[in-house]
């Protein structure tokens, strides 16, 4: 499986709480009603950071996790979300996160164990 990771930081204007529900409610919503069922990811999966007790604010406020089954499959969305179709959901990132920190790795997954 191909995942693409992208470790996400909130705009500095922007409490953790209001990051987390503007990009969980809002632009979730809106990657729904927008992305075409052939680019869209097999699973999508948000971790958002939590505080620890006398740990301090963590460096990112969250990871975001796209599946695909292959790079075809990746590439598809790669080519939808730069497309003009996709500035819509691009121009909304911008209402929760600072993209001049985003980092983005794509991987192939090794799944070492299962619980």
């Amino acid at each position: 499986m191909i995942k693409v990771i992208g470790l996400l930081k909130r705009r500095a204007d922007l409490t953790h709480q209001q990051f987390s529900d503007y990009w969980h409610n809002n632009h979730v919503a809106l990657a729904d009603r927008i992305v075409p069922r052939d680019a869209l990811s097999r699973t999508y999966i948000q971790n958002h950071a939590l505080a620890m007790k006398g740990g301090g604010e963590a460096p990112y406020d969250a990871v975001a996790e796209l599946c695909f089954d292959d790079r075809a499959h990746m590439q598809r969305w790669i080519d939808w979300y730069g497309s003009e179709a996709g500035k819509e959901l691009r121009d909304d990132e911008l209402n929760f996160m600072d993209v001049s920190q985003r980092v983005v790795i794509v991987t192939d997954e090794r799944v070492m164990r299962r619980g």
